[in-house]
């Protein structure tokens, strides 16, 4: 089984179907039946939030946000512990890639543990890219 990193916003696609480039997020998606995904535990907040934003912008139903999280409770998804040491590092990585804190655990993430990156921000495709770090190809 391979490992591979996701971030929110791929997977927040899964769910939200007027999203852009879905069609990657779904295929990164089925590649779980094989795969294995690690996220940092600020995932679980940005899932979180990102669903109740969805309901409340009306694009879907607060049904159907418990619906969703229990879809994701089955998947392959491991959650890197929080490490103060680790979030402290973000910054400068941050401010060398013009990436949000939020946004720079992802890559964090996938460079420490040397996997590939699954995401649709182009600002994270861009910073993954300068750093080497490789792209999931479903």
């Amino acid at each position: 089984m391979s490992q591979l990193v996701i971030d929110a916003s791929l997977t927040l696609s899964w769910f939200l179907e007027d999203e852009q480039n879905r069609d990657y997020s779904l295929a990164v998606l089925a590649g779980l039946a094989q795969n294995e995904a690690l996220v940092p535990f600020l995932w679980t907040y940005e899932i979180s939030n990102g669903l109740v934003i969805a309901s409340r912008r009306k694009r879907i139903t607060f049904d159907q946000v418990a619906e969703f999280l229990n879809r994701l409770g089955p998947l392959p998804i491991q959650i890197d512990p929080p490490d103060a040491q680790t979030v402290f590092r973000l910054p400068p990585l941050a401010e060398a890639h013009g990436l949000t804190g939020y946004d720079t655990a992802y890559l964090e993430l996938a460079m420490r543990l040397k996997l590939p990156l699954a995401t649709n921000d182009k600002a994270l495709l861009r910073a993954a890219a300068a750093c080497g770090v490789p792209l999931v190809q479903p």
